[in-house]
């Protein structure tokens, strides 16, 4: 990295949640193992302190402005506005690298920073797990093995979800465990025996580890993270076929994509199969470890991506 180091704009930084947020801490926090790390948030004033940055101001959006000083080798934006591109066509710093973009026109030396697959400037992104949760199912279920169901609803419901009804009925013998609300209910026969809390990541973690194989409903846009931490255990996943990263991550796994309720079961009744789960098992840890689980790789991968195009090795 150049002596400048490099700039990190986030428009979501100090979001409560969100995928887009936790990569953009990343990427920041891996930067700064190589030099000095910038980062810039709108709609603040002056400087704040949050947690290991300093963040700094570049105004209201509307307003926007670069501040004088800087000067970064690199800059990495988390969602490229209008405002913002026009912003760094004003200030033309080296390089810029974007997660995600709202602007119609962007400047034909910007690239797309890819967070899964293998096109473009790639980063991906260390996803941690704690190992420690294979050792012990989550408290509240006396049974392993299920199939386990990451909800795309929000809000109270007293019936499962339609894919939960589906698999409930077509496999009558099998555990159902559906994660919605920060509650999982387990569903038999279609028949609810239960709901136990899930109150920490911890306790996803075990439910992740534990399970026959994770079908989630609407994996997160940028990167999958719980499909990520599945594969991170050996849980193959069953994702829908238009899910982005969450169907990238199946195919690359090992796991399965469904477009309607016949594909579900299909994958579903695959993946119940003892021999053909362990070898996709065994596929879909080999592939996240390998891209998602080792930090020290993630450091030199963002250190290669910002250092590149200014005359580095």
């Amino acid at each position: 990295m150049s002596r400048h180091g490099a700039a990190v704009i986030g428009c979501h930084w100090r979001d409560g949640a969100g995928e887009l947020r936790d990569v953009t801490r990343s990427i920041a926090g891996a930067a700064t193992r190589s030099g000095p790390v910038t980062v810039l948030v709108p709609g603040l004033e002056g400087a704040t302190a949050d947690g290991a940055f300093d963040l700094e101001s570049i105004g209201e959006q509307g307003s926007l402005g670069w501040p004088e000083d800087l000067s970064p080798g690199a800059v990495v934006v988390d969602d490229l506005t209008p405002e913002l591109a026009s912003l760094l066509e004003w200030s033309d710093p080296a390089p810029v690298y974007y997660l995600s973009a709202t602007a119609a026109e962007l400047s034909p030396a910007w690239q797309r920073l890819h967070l899964v697959g293998q096109d473009g400037p790639v980063v991906h992104v260390h996803v941690p797990v704690n190992p420690l949760a294979r050792r012990h199912r989550h408290h509240g279920f006396g049974f392993t093995g299920y199939v386990l169901v990451l909800s795309d609803r929000t809000g109270p419901a007293d019936d499962p979800p339609p894919p939960v009804a589906w698999l409930s009925a077509a496999f009558m013998d099998a555990d159902v465990v559906v994660v919605e609300d920060a509650v999982a209910s387990a569903w038999k026969g279609r028949a609810l025996r239960g709901r136990v809390a899930v109150d920490t990541r911890m306790d996803l973690w075990r439910l992740l580890a534990h399970a026959s194989m994770c079908v989630d409903l609407a994996p997160g846009p940028h990167i999958a993270r719980e499909c990520i931490e599945a594969l991170r255990f050996g849980t193959p996943i069953v994702v829908p076929k238009d899910s982005g990263a969450g169907a990238v991550h199946a195919r690359a796994g090992g796991g399965a994509t469904f477009s309607d309720e016949h594909e579900l079961l299909q994958a579903a009744a695959a993946l119940s199969d003892g021999r053909h789960r362990a070898e996709v098992s065994a596929s879909a840890q080999r592939y996240a470890d390998r891209l998602y689980g080792d930090p020290a790789a993630f450091v030199r991968r963002v250190k290669e991506l910002l250092t590149k195009r200014q005359g580095h090795p």
